[in-house]
């Protein structure tokens, strides 16, 4: 169980998702704190019993963020953004051990790291391709890795151990 934590400004606006030690930290050093009428919580079993630990924790003080429309692609929301599906054979898993990132273009061939340039593949297709364009292979791509409108809807979706989910009431779930 990873136990990740929502951690929101003290404006209640998403910063981001932390581990749960990071988020323990962040309470004990007085820096942060379970958000108002929110009982959603991980437990912890510790060597003295079980931690409680809020699902989501709001900073005490605001951290002011400078806005930015740029979405960087991560792992994971490429993986999300291709439904765990190699985009050449159509293999689907959710197990991210055995799916890989495919520069569609080659990096070493003056491709970028940009969300139009990476796909999922399985390590198979991802081998077979290789360092070559898609036009000096037999491959085709099921679909054209395009920028998805929103990544903070790709990336945090929490549910908890029963498959409730956590963060509904700052998280928009629809992915676009």
């Amino acid at each position: 169980m990873k136990r990740e934590v929502l951690l929101l400004n003290a404006s209640e606006e998403v910063l981001g998702i932390v581990d749960w030690r990071k988020a323990v930290k962040l309470i004990e050093s007085g820096k942060a704190t379970r958000p108002h009428n929110y009982n959603k919580k991980h437990r912890i079993k510790t060597t003295t019993g079980t931690y409680e630990l809020p699902a989501a924790i709001v900073l005490i003080q605001y951290v002011h963020i400078p806005w930015s429309d740029k979405l960087n692609p991560t792992r994971q929301n490429v993986f999300r953004r291709d439904n765990w599906t190699c985009q050449y054979c159509g293999q689907r898993t959710k197990d991210t051990s055995k799916l890989t990132i495919d520069h569609v273009h080659p990096r070493s061939r003056g491709g970028d790291s940009g969300w139009t340039n990476l796909t999922t593949a399985c390590p198979d297709c991802n081998t077979r391709k290789g360092n070559k364009l898609l036009k000096e292979t037999n491959m085709k791509l099921l679909s054209k890795p395009k920028k998805p409108k929103s990544c903070y809807a790709l990336r945090m979706v929490g549910m908890d151990e029963n498959g409730e989910e956590l963060w509904g009431r700052w998280i928009d779930i629809h992915i676009e």
